[in-house]
Parts: structure tokens; C-alpha cells; sequence
């Protein structure tokens, strides 16, 4: 069991064959994230949408709870269904937890999808939300939810009615697993860690996503790397535009035949 994690990460499954692949949703959202993906690939792969330690029905991580020890536990739910290969799709915790599953176990990853994950050594927004957090507890999560989504994005009603249905999912111990989420982000990855990242890699960005920033510093660390930019979108590209997700995704596959 991974460490910190007292127990098994909760999952939904779509798709009964195919190549498995696993969903790993942002802070402070949960695997309805990728609703859109779930459904779509589910004609072709076995889709696993993840609920992370502390978000939806997962069990409350410990103390000192890790990005690694997230990708470890999401690595026991790809294990229930087969020892073979999964790929990952990442949105920005989940991109840093879908980078350390590549790294954990590369010869099982043959495509990485990343998405809302900018660049920023110092991981400074990460400290101001755990600060946030602290002094404004869990209503600060509805907003957060919705500040994802790019500014002429936010009156939408689903995209609102999705920020509600997330939040329905609060329980007493989500405010602090949140934190401590944002505290292990953190902790910096060394260039080291992304020039050692194996696997294809393709980052779908929204053109409106402020964590944009020198976003070509991650692609030219991570060896096999390529960007597409998704137009009307923000950090959430793949819930605000996920017909042109699905599609820039798809076309990476083809190419690599999987």
C-alpha cells in the first residue's frame, strides 16, 4: 500500500477492453473532472477516473503525504485489472502525479497527456492557496473550482453546476487534505526528474490558462515532448473545450499507434 495513503483510492471504470487509462484530476476537483474523456475514450480503452487521497470517496492521506505516494496508489488501481501497460492523462496535480507514475514505472507508460501544468520553480502559487485554505476553510473550494476556468467561462451553467456538484462532496477532513496537497506540490521536481521522464509526453494547454507561463521550460526538459494550444480554455482545457481535447488527443495517439 502506498505510504501515507490508509487505504485504497476510490475509481469508476468505463469501458470493459482496450488498453487501460487513468485520469488524474486537479485540486481541488475530483474524477467527475474528466467526465468529457471518460466517456469518449471509453469506446476503445479502459478508462480508470481516479479520485485522489483526500478528494470524493478516497480516504484522508496521513501526514507527509507525497505527489509520489499518490502516483504509487493510483499505480495499485491499474494493477487490479492488469499488469500491462496505461496511459496517463494528467490536469495539473494530477499532471505532476502523472509524470511520477511515468517515472515509478516507465515501461508501463506508453503515453503521458498532460494538461494545466505551467512552470514555476518556486511552486509559489501552491504556497498561497495552502495559506488560503487555512485562514478561509472549505467554502474557498467553490471558488477555486471555478477559477480554473477562463474568465468568459465562469457564468457558464454546467461549468457552475459542475463546481457544485464537487463541492456536495465536502466532508470534514477534504479542507486539510486539500493543504496538504498543496504543501507537497510544493516540493519541487529537480530537472533531473524531467530530463529522466521516458515516455511520449504531449501537453494540452488552454491559450487562456494562466499557469501557461514558460511553459516551454517543462517541454524542453521532458525529451520526447510536444505542446498543442486549446483556444477558448483555461487551466481546465479538457472541461471547457473537450471536443478539441479529445481530438488533439486522439491524433497523439494514432501517431504512436496505440
Amino acid at each position: 500500500m502506498a505510504k501515507h495513503i490508509p487505504g485504497p483510492l476510490y475509481y469508476t471504470q468505463l469501458g470493459a477492453t482496450g488498453l487501460p487509462m487513468i485520469f488524474l484530476h486537479s485540486t481541488p476537483d475530483d474524477h467527475r473532472f474528466w467526465l468529457y474523456q471518460t466517456a469518449y475514450f471509453s469506446s476503445n480503452y479502459r478508462c480508470l477516473a481516479v479520485d485522489l487521497a483526500g478528494y470524493g470517496r478516497s480516504p484522508i492521506p496521513l501526514e507527509g503525504v507525497t505527489i509520489p505516494d499518490q502516483a504509487e496508489a493510483c499505480w495499485e488501481i491499474v494493477d487490479r485489472i492488469s499488469s500491462g501497460p496505461c496511459i496517463v492523462h494528467g490536469n495539473s496535480m494530477g499532471s505532476h502525479i502523472a509524470l511520477h507514475m511515468a517515472d515509478q514505472q516507465p515501461d508501463r507508460v506508453p503515453a503521458v497527456i498532460l494538461s494545466g501544468i505551467g512552470w514555476s520553480p518556486g511552486r509559489e502559487p501552491m504556497k498561497k492557496w495552502a495559506e488560503r485554505y487555512a485562514q478561509e476553510g472549505i467554502a474557498l473550494r467553490h471558488f477555486q473550482v471555478l477559477d480554473h476556468f477562463a474568465d468568459y467561462n465562469k457564468t457558464d451553467p454546467f461549468l457552475r453546476h459542475y463546481a457544485e456538484m464537487v463541492c456536495a462532496m465536502n466532508n470534514p477532513g477534504t479542507v486539510g487534505a486539500i493543504i496538504a496537497m498543496n504543501e507537497a506540490l510544493t516540493d519541487a521536481e529537480p530537472d533531473s526528474f524531467f530530463r529522466g521522464i521516458k515516455p511520449p509526453t504531449i501537453i494540452l494547454e488552454g491559450e487562456d490558462d494562466r499557469s501557461k507561463t514558460h511553459i516551454g521550460e517543462i517541454q524542453k526538459r521532458i525529451p520526447r515532448c510536444e505542446i498543442k494550444m486549446i483556444a477558448k480554455a483555461g487551466h481546465a482545457c479538457n472541461i471547457e473545450a473537450p471536443v478539441e481535447y479529445n481530438r488533439l488527443a486522439t491524433e497523439f495517439l494514432a501517431k504512436l499507434e496505440l
